[in-house]
């Protein structure tokens, strides 16, 4: 007997960051949405719902939305899930106030270093979501919102991800920047790590809900 069920091709995950790697803000967090080209697809039937019977017209971003609107996205983040399809999400952040590891500050082994730190939380948000969740094919695609306007920033990053020295992390077809306005899952990762952001440093006292069953958090201290 046949088996038709499909099996996914690609996975692609989606990265976008809140807050600043230096010392603008007291946090910074960095969130991804993880689909594959199955889910990817039924996910965007979804969205396409919420914009048209939900009348969003901005960007699916956190400070683009209103409450309710967050709620439906939260909703379709459910219904994607609960489908059987493949969606997982998660985030770390950074309370800069309890940090104690490398390139935020000067110290004795390293410079500060905003690029670097930024590259270091990033990583370690792959390094968290990876423990919890496994690739559903043998291609992986990383896309990740555009931090580096300089080309060499952007193949330093590839590097560091791929250096087997300090990381564990599985192999990746292709590491891309892009531009969150016209890449709809990557405003969902902003909204994300948006959520986090509230959650963790603007409105603890507000009722999230069963949100954050849906993304797995980690604090990075050190």
């Amino acid at each position: 007997m046949f088996n038709d069920i499909k099996k996914p091709k690609r996975d692609f995950i989606f990265l976008d960051e809140s807050g600043d790697p230096g010392n603008f803000t007291d946090y910074y967090i960095t969130g991804l949405i993880h689909v594959t080209d199955l889910s990817l697809k039924k996910l965007n039937i979804h969205l396409g719902a919420l914009r048209y019977f939900g009348g969003v017209r901005n960007e699916l971003k956190s400070t683009s939305l209103n409450q309710l609107q967050k709620e439906h996205l939260l909703d379709v983040l459910k219904i994607s899930m609960h489908d059987g399809n493949f969606v997982k999400a998660s985030a770390v952040f950074v309370n800069k106030k309890n940090y104690k590891g490398n390139y935020l500050e000067d110290n004795e082994l390293y410079k500060k270093d905003p690029i670097k730190f930024r590259h270091f939380v990033l990583r370690r948000l792959l390094e968290f979501h990876f423990s919890k969740e496994k690739a559903q094919s043998r291609e992986i695609e990383l896309v990740v919102d555009r931090f580096h306007s300089d080309e060499s920033k952007e193949q330093q990053l590839r590097n560091y991800l791929r250096d087997i020295r300090i990381t564990t992390l599985p192999e990746f077809i292709h590491i891309i920047q892009a531009d969150s306005r016209y890449v709809e899952m990557l405003q969902i990762a902003d909204w994300i790590s948006g959520s986090v952001k509230e959650k963790f440093f603007v409105h603890k006292e507000r009722n999230f809900n069963d949100l954050f069953s849906y993304i797995k958090v980690d604090e990075i201290v050190k």
